[in-house]
């Protein structure tokens, strides 16, 4: 998958996104068809695991072009890690 999103940035362009933090795979499912450039997965301020967050990126339609991010729990290298281990295309790390 390329990464539209990166690509939409760099020229400029607005982009629009949702934060998930509810552990539905048929909600992620739906949302990535409605065209978003961006998905960001919140661990650090909702129940969502490493875990969760991969099997929602996995009910993410294959024909979508929405980008997923991964908010890691913590600065903390091994979050960072699992992140990008599951496929996330980035990673929003709190301060």
């Amino acid at each position: 998958m390329r990464n539209e999103l990166k690509r939409r940035l760099k020229r400029g362009e607005q982009v629009y996104g949702s934060w998930i933090t509810i552990e539905s795979p048929l909600c992620t499912e739906w949302l990535s068809t409605l065209g978003l450039d961006y998905f960001v997965f919140d661990t650090e301020h909702s129940p969502l695991d490493i875990y969760q967050v991969q099997t929602l990126m996995q009910a993410m339609r294959g024909d979508s072009k929405t980008t997923p991010i991964v908010r890691p729990w913590w600065l903390d290298i091994v979050a960072i890690k699992r992140a990008l281990d599951i496929g996330a295309y980035g990673v929003l790390v709190p301060w």
